[in-house]
């Protein structure tokens, strides 16, 4: 701090203008850290900083950060934004909300982060989702899907996946549409279970489907012997499908109890079962399983075959919906900062929201006043020979059925 002395030559009255000004000045200035990162960024020219939040040692089987690093090198070998390379900076949310809060306020408190994607789960998104905004950050939400991420009036937060209510939605129309008429429910209880089994029965019967039964399970169970009871009560209810709302671990034990069982009924998960510990857990129980996502390499749209392309030329490996995911995430923020021709955070908000139509591997953006995506197709999967398959034909999933109805026997 400096000490102001008054020279002898100077009066009173001129040094009390010259100290007014002074205030007047620093009152003008960027105070908060939104003001002093919207200031920063509107005169920055170095690096484009963004955030990036997710469970990095928890959820190494997702792909997700092979994807984030193969739109930045793109972008970036393209000419980046306006002739700034993007730079991420990546902190492990360890799937904590206290340790997502942590991470936001880091992010928070750099005023060179103009931008955040991440994170993994809801319970630590939507708490984090405050922290963005109220510190004048764009948050784009890759996989959050509970509906209340954008239900609280934020001006740059983004979910770049499908809510609860829209998967829920979804499954019940396929339900309908394969003519599965009875209809079980088995769900997690914590609140993506609970929201994705709402939608889902809400939805299912305005279809004039039935619900013959609704069961809970904590995520704490770790083995099949959990549900045997369940599913032994419902083998004698002529169920024609179970919809599953849970997450794996504990939702791969749930499979492996029905088809050990001789449940041999089609169960349909949400999109938290598309993961590869689905088989690695039940094995040839997972079978025929049927979920939602948001990508499938072998979708047939021009977008899709070119990222699968140059992933497996990139990594030797197949991209699954992480990688996805974090690929179109990158990309989004990099197409609202060209139209903005700005990393100014409102002014990427703004163009985020003015965009229409913008196609991204996961799918058509274009994004709500709540920071909501409009509606858009739904990928369907299922487990087939151990992996997840591209849902076929009607024929096709004829003989996949045999298939998996010989696998079944063998657990007998």
């Amino acid at each position: 701090m400096q000490i102001l002395r008054f020279a002898p030559e100077v009066s009173p009255p001129r040094v009390i203008a010259a100290v007014a000004a002074l205030v007047l000045a620093a009152s003008c200035g960027p105070h908060s850290i939104a003001e002093q990162r919207a200031d920063r960024a509107s005169r920055a020219s170095g690096d484009v900083v963004i955030g990036v939040a997710w469970p990095w040692q928890a959820r190494r089987e997702l792909r997700f950060g092979d994807g984030l690093d193969m739109a930045v090198a793109e972008i970036n070998a393209s000419g980046g934004i306006d002739g700034r390379h993007i730079r991420l900076e990546k902190s492990d949310d360890h799937e904590s909300a206290d340790d997502g809060r942590a991470v936001a306020q880091k992010f928070d408190a750099d005023p060179n982060v103009v931008a955040v994607i991440g994170h993994l789960q809801s319970y630590v998104s939507v708490p984090a989702a405050s922290i963005y905004d109220n510190g004048g950050l764009v948050m784009v939400a890759p996989a959050a899907t509970d509906p209340e991420l954008t239900s609280l009036g934020y001006r740059r937060v983004f979910r770049a996946t499908f809510t609860d209510k829209a998967v829920g939605h979804r499954m019940a129309d396929f339900a309908a549409a394969r003519g599965y008429r009875r209809v079980a429910i088995e769900y997690v209880r914590n609140t993506y279970g609970r929201d994705l089994s709402n939608a889902f029965e809400e939805h299912a019967v305005d279809l004039g489907l039935t619900i013959a039964a609704r069961e809970s399970y904590g995520a704490e169970a770790t083995t099949a012997d959990t549900f045997d009871p369940t599913v032994r009560e419902w083998k004698t209810l002529g169920i024609d499908a179970i919809f599953l709302a849970g997450e794996v671990p504990s939702a791969a034990y749930f499979v492996t109890s029905a088809r050990r069982s001789g449940l041999t009924v089609p169960i349909i998960g949400g999109d938290a079962l598309g993961t590869g510990a689905l088989m690695s857990i039940a094995g040839a129980a997972a079978e025929g399983t049927i979920v939602p996502s948001v990508f499938h390499p072998d979708e047939p749209r021009a977008e899709v075959e070119r990222f699968d392309a140059a992933f497996r030329r990139r990594f030797n490996a197949v991209p699954d919906a992480g990688s996805a995911l974090g690929y179109d995430a990158v990309n989004l923020l990099a197409a609202a900062m060209k139209q903005a021709h700005s990393v100014a955070p409102d002014r990427v908000a703004t163009a985020l929201h003015h965009l229409h139509d913008w196609r991204g591997v996961t799918g058509t953006f274009a994004f709500d006043s709540t920071g909501d995506l409009g509606d858009r197709p739904m990928v369907t999967m299922v487990v087939h020979n151990g992996r997840f398959e591209y849902m076929p034909a009607p024929q096709r999933l004829t003989a996949m059925r045999r298939d998996s109805a010989t696998a079944r026997s063998s657990l007998r």
